[in-house]
């Protein structure tokens, strides 16, 4: 507790300085958000090796591995394309009296990231509070260390250090950042700590984003392409051992066809990893021994028809546990219970799609959900009657790439949503203004004043709730409005070859 409140003094006059910078103006100048937004892609691009190697370093795995962890830049660079529009004021209704609204910055937003991307969710958060104007403090996780430096070097080098900064340190540190007041938090992690952010901010009434995550299901049913099926399930569920929030958690696959999905997936690890895949640079790590000890306990206690990998396999000092995959575990067994986060993949058959809505429907809302099948009438069922933050049918986590499309959860898998513009929405605020005209003739106020001389007649209190509620039938409006439609175009139609033909003489106009 002495530790928290040491910190906490240390971060207050921290967070009331650069809420002096946000309130003199500095950051919602257009020109200071292109400088910002444009250090971001800089860093990246002329630093990817150096990213890529520490990621690698603390989460192994391929080269490759690395293009996640920069793609931030991707991000700035679309940030700045469309900046100018983000920011731009959007009219709603009215010409003499105009109604319009506009994105205005929150404040001092905190960012507190995970260790499973510690670039990309450090940074990806960053770019759309930089583009909206906001002071911003990164709280990277100390679990992966290497990063977490480099990420501090990175900002310090590339961006202004007045209104963006990183602040290191594990639970003291972040228990005492939470103690401030910020305009924003944006939360990347589990829910127990989600619930910890979200009280937290209530203190200070802090709007929050909370990306989490849950058990994500793969749903295949009879029809499916097993191919391709085969394929997309097993290049995201192995990759960074699993420890990605929107991997498929665990593959309900229908009874015909599940001996050939769990062979095909069991022939997959074989030829992806080899006979020894702690010696496949390909091949990913555990966090920290923690986290190894997790996964054995999930899969000792799992039940079911091991397939491959398995106890057998971990070396918890390498922080390595081997692609397991466990057919038909029991479905009370915490591997079917708690959120894996790791590389296992439990295969449980099914035998109507019904008993595959009722298993996923029996678990809290995922962050995603993937459905393959090659029937349009399977795949609209599973839709409308499964809930998820996201979901991909025929392929598993390319609905989170991108940025035009919005990434969330829903209920205990988050709240919130960001990439693109959802993202600059979410770290904005969206002021409404309507700027009514004095002109003659409209100088009067929407309510009128009373008058002591002469009451309101109670009849007009029957005409403003016609005035307000409608006097039309809805039916009647409808057709209305297509007639007033129709006649418009018919209108604007004859305005136009009416122009023309005065244009070029044809006929004289007599306006």
């Amino acid at each position: 507790m002495a530790a928290v409140e040491k910190f906490s003094a240390e971060y207050e006059p921290m967070v009331g300085k650069m809420r002096t910078a946000f309130d003199a103006g500095k950051t919602k100048d257009i020109a200071w958000r292109r400088r910002q937004l444009e250090g971001i892609h800089r860093m990246m691009s002329e630093n990817h090796e150096a990213v890529t190697e520490a990621t690698r370093q603390d989460l192994g795995g391929g080269k490759l591995r690395g293009i996640g962890e920069v793609s931030p830049g991707a991000a700035a660079d679309h940030a700045l394309a469309h900046l100018d529009d983000w920011t731009d004021d959007k009219w709603i209704s009215g010409w003499i009296s105009r109604c319009y609204t506009r994105p205005e910055p929150k404040g001092v937003v905190l960012i507190i990231a995970p260790w499973n991307f510690p670039f990309n969710l450090s940074l990806l958060p960053l770019v759309p509070a930089i583009a909206a104007g906001n002071c911003v403090v990164i709280k990277p996780s100390e679990m992966s260390p290497t990063c977490a430096s480099l990420l501090q070097a990175l900002v310090e080098k590339y961006l202004d250090a007045e209104c963006i900064k990183v602040v290191q340190g594990a639970l003291d540190e972040t228990t005492a950042l939470l103690k401030q007041r910020w305009d924003h938090i944006f939360y990347t992690g589990n829910g127990v700590v989600g619930k910890i952010v979200m009280k937290a901010a209530a203190e200070h009434l802090t709007p929050v984003t909370l990306e989490l995550g849950g058990k994500s299901p793969v749903i295949i049913d009879e029809t499916a392409q097993m191919d391709a099926t085969c394929d997309r399930v097993s290049v995201i569920k192995w990759m960074n051992c699993g420890q990605i929030c929107v991997a498929p958690d665990y593959v309900l696959v229908h009874e015909s066809r599940a001996k050939e999905f769990m062979e095909r997936q069991k022939a997959l690890v074989q030829s992806s990893f080899g006979d020894n895949p702690k010696a496949n640079r390909e091949y990913g790590k555990i966090v920290n021994e923690r986290h190894v000890d997790r996964v054995q306990r999930l899969i000792e206690t799992a039940k079911g028809q091991l397939i491959c990998g398995g106890v057998a396999g971990i070396d918890r000092s390498a922080r390595h546990v081997p692609p397991t995959i466990i057919y038909d575990p029991t479905m009370d067994s915490p591997l079917m219970q708690e959120e894996i986060f790791g590389p296992i993949m439990p295969i449980v058959p099914y035998k109507t799609l019904d008993d595959a809505i009722k298993i996923v429907n029996s678990k809290e809302t995922p962050l995603a959900m993937y459905m393959y099948s090659q029937s349009s009438a399977n795949i609209e069922k599973v839709l409308s009657k499964v809930s998820s933050g996201g979901a991909c049918v025929n392929t598993s986590l390319e609905q989170v790439i991108g940025d035009d499309a919005p990434f969330g959860g829903k209920g205990p898998s988050g709240m919130g949503r960001y990439h693109g513009k959802y993202g600059f929405d979410e770290l904005s605020h969206t002021r409404t203004i309507l700027r009514k005209s004095t002109l003659p003739g409209f100088r009067a106020p929407a309510i009128p004043l009373p008058n002591a001389a002469k009451p309101t007649p109670d009849f007009v209190y029957g005409i403003a709730v016609k005035m307000t509620l409608g006097v039309v039938p809805r039916g009647l409006k409808a057709f209305l409005r297509q007639r007033m439609m129709k006649r418009s175009i018919k209108c604007l139609l004859l305005a136009v070859v009416f122009g023309a033909l005065s244009r070029y003489g044809i006929i004289r106009s007599s306006l």
